[in-house]
Formats: structure tokens, sequence, C-alpha cells
């Protein structure tokens, strides 16, 4: 007869401490680390992209205040044309 529940906290650590999950976690290593490096490449290229707008944006504040009003317009534009249909 069970005294425990199968889903007890004893049996869930079986699973991840030398259990079915360290085996499982060993399989999946050669798929995430490429994963995982490609995600930090990324990351890496994000913010040097940030870096560089903050940089532009600092040096040219006016050239970059039109833009963002030219932007601005145009999206309201369009925006307010598809709301009229």
């Amino acid at each position: 007869m069970l005294t425990t529940h199968p889903s007890s906290i004893p049996q869930k650590r079986d699973l991840h401490v030398g259990g079915l999950g360290s085996a499982v976690s060993g399989a999946w290593a050669p798929a995430a680390n490429p994963t995982h490096d490609a995600a930090d490449s990324m990351a890496e290229r994000v913010l040097d992209a940030a870096r560089k707008a903050d940089d532009y944006v600092h040096d040219n504040p006016w050239t970059a205040l039109a833009v963002a009003a030219l932007l601005g317009v145009a999206a309201g534009y369009l925006l307010s044309r598809r709301g009229g249909r």
C-alpha cells in the first residue's frame, strides 16, 4: 500500500538528481550550447546597436527628433486611413 502520493517531493527530487533529469539534460547539452551561444551573440549585437543609436541621438538631437516626428506623422496617417473603412 502506498503511504505517500505518487507526486511527492522525494520522487520529484529523484528525477532531477541523478535520475531521468540528468540523463535528459546531458542529451540536450550539445543542442542547447549553440542556441545559448547564438542568443549571447544576438544580445551583444542588439546592445551594440542600442549604444550606437544612443551616441547618434546625443550627437544629433534635432535630426533624431525630426525623424521621430516624421515616423509618428506617417504612422498616424496610415492608422487613420485604416480606421476609416
